[in-house]
């Protein structure tokens, strides 16, 4: 075989010591996870969770800058793991697995509804994202790969159905001021290209409609209200995918 034919090298083993340097990143994060989900984002303390590891605080800054770096690396985590589920969702809804669902309309509502089971399962994850900003404390720039990620899965039956004419024909398109036609920019040609642009406003209002219905159920605002959340969420989405014109 030629050295032009020839495949690949394999990617040199981990050492020992990246490997025990993996594995002791892994658990500090999963620690300090735990240390959000019961104290919140704010309190998290180097101290602490150093005491909970058996270690010196002065031993996690080998892992670790401080602790913007370290919430910084739990919202990261955080961000993809919702990417993953909701990129999941959105290849079962187009390849018909076990949650395909028939029309645009249809393949729309899985990923919303994906997110929403997400955010019941992590609800702590969920607030870390969504949830009130710690003081002082700046979110990091890594975060918009996974948020795009999840924005391309929510909105790929948009370009399905931009594609395959299947919007419902709209007699009296809503006006949009020039102003908010140029707020929307990054939106329209970043992820909805050729879409009209009261379409894109219509969809970040339903993005807007979707994480806000999931806050107040996550954060515990329909105790005692709603009886049944996932009805009325339900009910939500379907008038969302109505409201942007999908069939």
């Amino acid at each position: 075989m030629s050295a032009s034919t020839a495949a690949p090298a394999a990617s040199a083993p981990r050492t020992a010591r990246e490997r025990v340097r993996e594995e002791m990143t892994a658990e500090i994060l999963a620690v300090a996870g735990a240390h959000v989900a019961r104290d919140g984002a704010a309190a998290l303390s180097l101290r602490s969770i150093a005491r909970d590891l058996g270690m010196a605080p002065s031993a996690l800054y080998r892992y670790f800058d401080g602790r913007d770096a370290l919430l910084s690396a739990l919202i990261l985590s955080a961000y993809e793991a919702l990417a993953d589920e909701a990129e999941r969702a959105a290849d079962e809804a187009e390849g018909g697995g076990k949650n395909g669902a028939a029309g645009e309309a249809g393949r729309w509502l899985s990923v919303p509804r994906a997110i929403r089971r997400w955010a019941l399962e992590n609800p702590h994850l969920w607030g870390l994202i969504f949830g009130t900003p710690v003081p002082g404390y700046q979110a990091p720039h890594d975060t918009v790969e996974p948020y795009a990620r999840m924005a391309l899965a929510l909105v790929r039956p948009l370009a399905g159905a931009q594609e395959a004419g299947g919007f419902r024909v709209d007699d009296h398109p809503r006006p949009i001021s020039d102003e908010l036609r140029a707020a929307v920019v990054p939106v329209s040609e970043g992820l909805l290209p050729g879409l009209p642009i009261a379409r894109v406003v219509l969809t970040l209002e339903a993005w807007t409609t979707i994480v806000g219905a999931i806050s107040l159920e996550v954060f515990g605002h329909w105790r005692n209200t709603v009886l049944a959340p996932e009805l009325l969420f339900e009910a939500t989405i379907v008038q969302a995918a109505e409201a942007i014109g999908l069939q």
